[in-house]
């Protein structure tokens, strides 16, 4: 970087003098706004958790008064410690005007109640059982304060763009029955602005499975409706979805093949080359192969279906399905010729008599189901099929095409349907402007620590000239198509979870899968166990932030490589977490973090995991509302296992349902933010001021050598700030004072 050339030309050698570093929680929080017999009024930054019996500040009154640049976000938390009850107490703001006139409307300006979540089990023993300020639903008032308590809100000012530098005043206005107060506040808006697009790429989940649940939607319209919602909001966050497209999928067509599930493989085969390995894994579906080419079929003849099975376990019961339809393609749904059979783990050939044909019958479909077929889909195994034939027996013609399964490269032809994918494209990337998405693609292998699969390109397995020919055809269209789209760049390919070492020879051929085919696109890998000798293989690596290694990292930003961090159940205290129960600061922290160890993204596996269905009851939905705590899932738990990750994993949105159990109305509504995301944005916020007067730096803007020597120490994150991801100022005041410093700097520079 050139601003870390033109230091050492310098010779800075010295750093700026902060507070020292604390690693306690922060005691002395906010400031007085005045107090009358009726109600005690308080501020405090967002940084503090204001915790229901917090002591009120006392001393000398301090003005609310905010600082911000253009198209920021600024919020402060404004606290009521009612000494009596407050009857249909309200707020209004009004307009913020600066001394010419100019006016920030209030409709730029949002007003969040901030509540609190009851844990009793906290993360570790950092962590304590208690009422935590967490959940920010709008206020839309009136309500009752309770006295006794701290009653904080959040007040939130979106800086539009083109707002011109200065400060602009108004007040806030408090109501209640026989009670009112009027606060003064200020925002000083300095002479820069944040960019339109954030600097720091990220990656939340979201899952739309749980959105479906919890908001009580039934149709896919629906789901994209309310899914668009959160990603709107993700977007004034300054935060991005890990899969925006997850509704909205590339479709891929291989023409040439008459069959959809199942695996192609030469192991086991009654004849020629090849046969159909169908194997059925998951507890809650039937998995099946079947027929894609209408069979035509005369009513008036007999029909006799035949085929080899070998099931994996003697005595394995398998079924075998002939499903018909009428001249118009229409499914019959009472005319089905269906069997089960026994395997004995040897071929066997078996057949189903196909008793007389219906006269509306004109087509046919063949399904090979590899254990027997029940309502819920609980059984599992698997079962080879080879030589399947539906037989004319009047002329002893076969009717199946492919029922060989043998199948030649060179006769296949793909396609890709993107007009799903772009519409989603032209509304997630052009217009909100999210800078990083995962690239779900179709047919590569998948695994994470705990379990590995190979992949399956439409039935052929990896490793075979058929999968290697049409991934190669696929991975290069997709390829062509971002970068025609101006998509290529942000995407990256996220398909392997926190490798380890046993794991790295499979991630590594995975790796080559796509670069072989797309060199251009991203690939993205998460680690718990860092090594040199699996990150070559990917051109952007995150690590958990307990495993952060600086010297590592330095090493691979100067190779051109991207660095990225994730929390989540792991690592506890004393390290950054996201945990509600921990510092609120820490949110906040970890972007410092990430400037400072040259990493430009951040990545949190979910934003709304709100039940585990290994932990909940069966149909039963956790309430975040009620248990904060995030409870395990998978990796071959047990059913009602109920352990912990820790209170508000993967949890940063609550859902506008407070009762997730009772189905009787749908909710269209966009979800409830958290206090720890306000800090993450915070985070953002403060990354993109570094930023700003690195650039400064970089293009040589700064002609006073006294300026530049400033510009310098500042970007010189001190250790008395932050040192690593356990080591770092539980103080917010720290940061803050930090933080004004560079955007009085940044003020100066820019006018």
């Amino acid at each position: 970087m050139k601003y870390l050339v033109l230091k050492k030309i310098l010779g800075l050698t010295t750093i700026l003098t902060l507070l020292p570093i604390s690693n306690t929680r922060a005691i002395d929080k906010g400031y007085p706004l005045g107090n009358d017999e009726t109600c005690s009024v308080w501020w405090a930054e967002v940084p503090y958790q204001i915790m229901t019996d917090d002591p009120v500040p006392v001393g000398k009154v301090r003005p609310l008064q905010l600082y911000a640049a253009a198209n920021e976000y600024e919020s402060v938390q404004l606290i009521l410690f009612p000494h009596r009850i407050l009857e249909n107490f309200e707020i209004t703001i009004e307009d913020l005007k600066n001394e010419k006139g100019t006016s920030i409307g209030n409709n730029r300006i949002t007003i969040r109640k901030v509540e609190y979540v009851h844990v009793i089990r906290p993360t570790d023993d950092y962590g304590k059982v208690g009422w935590y300020p967490d959940p920010l639903p709008m206020f839309d008032g009136p309500v009752d304060l309770k006295p006794g308590i701290n009653n904080p809100f959040l007040i939130t000012i979106q800086v539009p763009e083109n707002t011109s530098a200065g400060t602009y005043s108004g007040s806030i206005h408090l109501k209640a029955t026989g009670w009112s107060r009027a606060v003064p506040y200020s925002i000083e808006v300095w002479n820069f602005k944040l960019p339109e697009r954030p600097m720091v790429r990220s990656a939340f989940g979201i899952g739309t499975g749980q959105i479906k649940e919890y908001h009580n939607l039934k149709t896919e319209e629906e789901l994209k409706e309310v899914t668009d919602k959160y990603y709107r909001i993700m977007r004034d966050y300054r935060i991005g979805p890990t899969d925006p497209f997850s509704l909205y999928p590339i479709k891929v067509r291989v023409d040439g093949l008459n069959w959809t599930g199942g695996i192609f493989n030469e192991e086991n085969v009654v004849s020629g080359n090849k046969g159909l390995k169908v194997v059925d894994d998951e507890i809650e579906v039937n998995i099946e192969a079947h027929t894609n080419a209408w069979i035509e079929v005369d009513p008036e003849k007999n029909y006799i279906l035949t085929w080899h099975a070998k099931t994996a376990q003697p005595d394995q019961k398998y079924c075998v399905l002939l499903q018909c339809y009428d001249r118009n393609k229409q499914l019959l749904p009472f005319e089905n010729r269906m069997e089960e059979f026994t395997g004995d783990g040897s071929w066997k050939q078996d057949t189903l008599m196909i008793r007389p044909l219906r006269e509306e019958i004109r087509y046919v479909s063949v399904h090979l189901f590899p254990v027997f077929r029940d309502q819920t889909g609980s059984y599992t195994g698997t079962t080879w099929f080879d030589d399947v034939q539906l037989v004319d027996r009047e002329d002893n013609r076969n009717l199946i095409w492919q029922g060989d399964f043998e199948v030649d490269p060179v006769d296949l032809d793909l396609s890709v349907d993107f007009g799903e994918f772009d519409k989603a494209g032209r509304k997630y990337l052009d217009q909100l402007g999210f800078t990083a998405y995962n690239l779900s693609l179709e047919g590569l292998p998948s695994g994470t620590f705990f379990s590995q699969r190979r992949g399956v390109f439409n039935g052929f397995m990896q490793g075979t000239a058929e999968y290697d020919y049409l991934m190669q055809k696929y991975l290069t269209m997709v390829q062509d198509h971002l970068e025609e789209m101006g998509w290529l760049g942000r995407e990256y390919v996220y398909w392997f979870d926190e490798p380890n070492t046993e794991n790295y020879p499979f991630v590594r051929e995975g790796m080559e899968i796509i670069h072989r085919s797309a060199p251009k696109i991203t690939r993205f890998i998460t680690e718990h166990q860092p090594g040199p000798d699996i990150m070559d293989v990917t051109e952007i690596s995150c690590t958990v932030i307990g495993q952060l290694d600086p010297e590592i990292i330095k090493d691979l930003v100067a190779k051109g490589r991207e660095f990225w961090s994730y929390v989540c159940c792991c690592p506890k205290a004393p390290y950054l977490s996201l945990f509600i129960d921990h510092d609120a600061v820490n949110m906040r922290m970890w972007l410092w973090l990430s400037y400072k160890f040259n990493m430009e993204g951040i990545l949190v596996w979910s934003a709304n995991y709100w039940n585990s269905q290994t932990a909940s009851p069966e149909n039963y939905l956790q309430n975040p509302w009620e248990d904060p705590m995030s409870y395990t899932v998978g990796y071959g738990l047990p059913f009602g296992k109920q352990s912990g990750w820790g209170n508000g994993d993967g949890r940063f949105f609550y859902p506008p349902n407070r009762n997730p159990n009772d189905h009787s109305r749908k909710f269209m509504e966009e979800p409830v933010p958290c206090l720890r995301l306000e800090n993450i944005r915070d985070g953002i916020e403060d990354y993109e001021y570094l930023k700003l007067l690195e650039d400064m730096v970089s293009r040589g803007d700064i002609i006073s050598n006294r300026r530049m020597k400033q510009a310098l120490r500042l970007l010189e994150i001190p250790d008395t700030l932050v040192t690593g991801p356990v080591q770092y100022n539980k103080d917010p005041q720290a940061l803050i004072q930090y933080r004004n410093k560079i955007g009085e700097l940044l003020n100066d520079l820019s006018k």
